[in-house]
């Protein structure tokens, strides 16, 4: 009997919290063409020094398996955090002092990308823990930008995760 009203407990809080904000869009085409589909968030965290002379993005990845939506990873671009990059690693500190550090996966590259896999266990930690500071570290030139997050930014990972709404837009633009 106590976990079932646990269990309602818990689903009148989430339900609450789903209805009190605004849901993180996730754009969703299917280009006609070649009958692929695609999904893209349409805010990126922005991380930049005071200056604005050095920063980087972080924007989740998704795919399509089956015609549903599904995790793919993070994807940031660099500026200015060295030059080129390989073997870029992202740190990201939550409020309650745990962290999760992640390993690009991709190749060198002079453009400013770097792409990170995440495992259940870390979309876990990402869409229930608020995130205080993340440093972007490039492997190449082993320089590194460490931002503590404005409130706001703090969810941005929750939002993803937990309170989002697919939109349908047109691939062919």
């Amino acid at each position: 009997m106590k976990k079932l009203l646990l269990n309602f407990v818990l689903l009148i809080s989430l339900s609450a919290f789903s209805q009190t904000t605004t849901p993180f869009v996730i754009e969703h085409c299917k280009d006609k063409m070649t009958d692929k589909e695609y999904f893209f968030a349409s805010k990126k965290i922005i991380c930049a020094n005071p200056e604005k002379t050095k920063g980087f993005t972080i924007s989740p990845n998704f795919k399509s398996i089956n015609g549903k939506i599904a995790n793919n990873g993070l994807s940031c671009k660099n500026v200015n955090v060295g030059s080129c990059d390989e073997n870029d690693s992202l740190i990201i500190l939550f409020e309650d002092d745990t962290k999760i550090t992640l390993n690009a996966w991709n190749k060198f590259n002079c453009e400013g990308n770097a792409y990170f896999d995440l495992t259940e266990t870390q979309i876990l930690e990402l869409s229930t823990k608020k995130v205080g500071t993340i440093r972007f570290s490039n492997g190449y030139s082993h320089e590194s930008l460490t931002i503590a997050l404005k409130q706001d930014q703090k969810d941005y990972f929750i939002k993803v995760y937990t309170n989002n709404k697919i939109v349908e837009v047109d691939c062919s633009k």
